[in-house]
Order: C-alpha cells, then structure tokens, then sequence
C-alpha cells in the first residue's frame, strides 16, 4: 500500500516513482496498490495526462498513473482527498484491505517527511542540483505560503491544496486502529527525517518493521523496482527480509554521492532501547553539571540531519554518535556504562542500516554517525523556541501527543540540557 502524496513540489517525482513500481507490477502472490494525489494549486508537471485529483491503482505491470486506469476516482467514491489528513489514510487503508486482502501488508508513507528533501533547498548548496532532479528554479521557489513549516520530529505527508499535513500521531493512531488482530507487518516512510527514536516509538505497539531516513531523502527517493523485484520472486519473504532489500536497493542507488541515509528498524527492540534511554537521562539529570556539560559538549560535536541546506536544520542527531560523543567527554564509569547500554539496546533494534561516507565519520569533518536513529536534540534553547512544534516536545502537551515525550524522561533531561 503505497500512499503518495504529491499534492506538493514532489509532484514529478511521484509519477516516476509510480513508473519504477509498473515496470515490477502486481502478481497473483503480491498487489502493489497505491493512492496518488496531483495537486490542483500549482502544477509542477504535465506528464502522464496533466490531470489532478487523487486516484486509487492497482499498480500492475506496465500501467500508467492516469485516471483511465485508475480503480477508484477518490473524490467521486465520497472518501476524502485531503491527502494530509488522517480520514484519507484511514480509508485508502481499509479499501486497500477490503479488495486486495492479503496475509502480510506494507504501508509506504511517500512525501515530504519532518523536513524537505533536496530539491526545496533552491537557495543553498544543492540548488545546482536542480536538474538533476528535474525541477527549475522557478518550481524549487514555488512553496506555497500555506505550507507549513516543519522541523525534526512530529509530521509528514503535506497537502499543498490545503495546508494540512500528517502528524506522527495521526498515522500512529490510524495504524493501531487499522491492525488490531495483527500488526501492519511493514511501516515504510518514503520521506526525509522519520528515522528517529520518538517516530519507531510511537508505532512499535502496532508495527513489527519500519524503514526511514534519519537524513532528508533526494526527491527521487526509493528505487521500488529493485527491491518489488524482489518481493515478486519470493512473495513470502519476511519483513525484515524486506526491510533489508529496501536498504539495500537505497545503498545501490546512492552509494556516496550525497548525505544519504535508510534503516530498518525492528521494533520489537524499541521499549527496552526507550527504558535504558530514560535510565540514562535520570541519572545524567541528577549527576550534576559536570555531566550536563560533557552531554552539552557531545551534542555541540555532532552535525544535526538537514544540516546541509539553507537554512540549516538544527534539531536531531544520531543516537549513537552522541553517546559515543558523551563517553568520550565524560569521566564518570557508571554513567558511561549506561550509555554503553544505551548504544547496545540500538543496535539490538537495527535491522539494516545504510549511510553514504559523509553522513557517517568523516575523517576531517564533524561527524552525523547516522548509526540508525536520531533523537530529538535542538543545538539551543532558541532552536527549541523557534521550531514550529516545539510545543510537541513538552510534558503538558495535549495536542496530537507525542508518547515518547509523555512516557521517557528523555524530554526532562533535554528541558535540563537546554535550560528551558
């Protein structure tokens, strides 16, 4: 189940990724199924009919994203079209599972993520990269003011026609809503930044796999034909089997050419990584200042993921890097042997993991890590306050919240780091 929202400036790429899944197609083993959404409200393409609206497919071999072969028109079957909204998710599942039953399901969530891919950034270092990307600078400018600004940790999927977007905890409540007998075997996010610990955390209880960047995502995104090549010859294969084949193909279709990035996750490790995350943040909170500042120290060596485009994102970090960072700078045994831990309850939960070489350790620039997941760390107090939802990270929130902030002590030690 591929939900694509190109309602937005990924428009072009959308439509080339629907033609990477046809080249592969549906079989009588596996349906490949997706929701397409075209904006209305600027067009950045003519291509495959020029036409908008949202549209149901079964993706088969060789078929095209155009309303004549579509199963469903969406907004004359009376289901929403508001591709930003929870309603929309719900009902493209439910239909999904209604006429294409199915005794393993895939969830791909396709869209801008908790940041912008590469093409948005028409002002910074990757605006020559425009054409690689097939977009001019006049569509790289063209964000419509109603689009909401997004930082590191809460939302995905926007809806240019009408300003919405997907917060973390929608998706997390249609999911557990939508897999109650069984978990959704596969949570995939075709989006940038949703490779973060808060993310797998708020999932896990409904979700056996997630696969996501801990990076922003070049908008051509996920190479499906290779790894639905795959799940075509062996339409049995696990999850994690899977998970591993969409790393796989990310790494081929990359390699080191940018600041790229993908995980697999097994979420089953997530509340014992959590539960050893909140030891350590108790203890290093009531350690003293000596400890805040080696964290401070250790965040302050460590490059936050969207750190390349203008302007920079400042918000999360790799996990693991971090804690290496902090054990570095830190001389007290027993709270480094809870980062230890730590770092050792992640790699439990990391299935696969690929990052390009500048996105690891470089070796004369600082470090992203990009071990497998990110947390949400903002570089200062004024970071924290100018993030559009900052109010996410706090305790009292009661507005789409966000569990990991309610449940861990991870956010109580943040207010600390950042004296807030």
């Amino acid at each position: 189940m591929v939900y694509m929202n190109a309602k937005n400036n990924l428009e072009k790429d959308a439509l080339a990724n629907f033609h990477s899944m046809a080249s592969v197609g549906s079989t009588s083993k596996v349906s490949v199924v997706a929701q397409l959404g075209r904006p209305s409200s600027y067009r950045y393409t003519d291509e495959d009919g020029n036409w908008s609206g949202v549209y149901r497919f079964l993706v088969n071999k060789g078929s095209n994203p155009r309303p004549e072969q579509a199963l469903v028109d969406v907004a004359k079957s009376g289901d929403s079209v508001d591709m930003g909204s929870p309603i929309a998710l719900k009902q493209f599942i439910q239909w999904s599972k209604k006429t294409h039953p199915a005794k393993h399901y895939m969830l791909v969530i396709w869209n801008h993520g908790q940041g912008w891919r590469f093409q948005l950034a028409a002002n910074g270092p990757l605006k020559e990269q425009s054409a690689r990307f097939g977009l001019t600078t006049q569509q790289l400018n063209a964000v419509p003011a109603t689009t909401p600004a997004v930082a590191g940790y809460r939302a995905v999927s926007s809806d240019d026609d009408t300003g919405h977007i997907l917060y973390n905890r929608e998706v997390q409540d249609v999911i557990a809503a939508e897999f109650t007998t069984s978990k959704l075997d596969l949570l995939g996010y075709d989006a940038c930044l949703m490779a973060m610990l808060e993310t797998a955390y708020g999932v896990a209880p409904s979700v056996n796999v997630m696969v996501g960047s801990q990076e922003l995502e070049p908008g051509s995104g996920w190479r499906y034909a290779t790894w639905l090549d795959k799940l075509v010859a062996k339409p049995g294969m696990g999850a994690e089997d899977l998970s591993r084949a969409v790393v796989e193909s990310y790494r081929q279709q990359y390699l080191d050419e940018y600041l790229t990035t993908l995980s697999a996750v097994r979420l089953s490790a997530i509340a014992e990584l959590a539960a050893s995350l909140s030891n350590f943040s108790d203890a290093v909170r009531h350690a003293g200042d000596t400890e805040l500042k080696a964290l401070r120290k250790a965040r302050a060596s460590v490059l936050a993921y969207g750190a390349s485009v203008v302007p920079p994102l400042r918000t999360s970090v790799d996990l693991t890097a971090l804690l290496k960072a902090y054990e570095r700078n830190s001389e007290n045994s027993a709270l480094k042997s809870k980062s230890t831990k730590v770092r050792a309850d992640l790699a439990k939960a990391i299935i696969s993991n690929y990052a390009s070489l500048r996105s690891q350790y470089p070796k004369y620039d600082p470090p992203y890590g990009s071990e497998g997941l990110a947390i949400y760390y903002p570089e200062s107090a004024e970071v924290f306050q100018k993030d559009h939802f900052h109010e996410g990270y706090l305790k009292k929130n009661t507005d789409r919240p966000v569990d990991f902030v309610r449940k861990e002590t991870w956010a109580d030690l943040l207010y600390k780091l950042l004296e807030i």
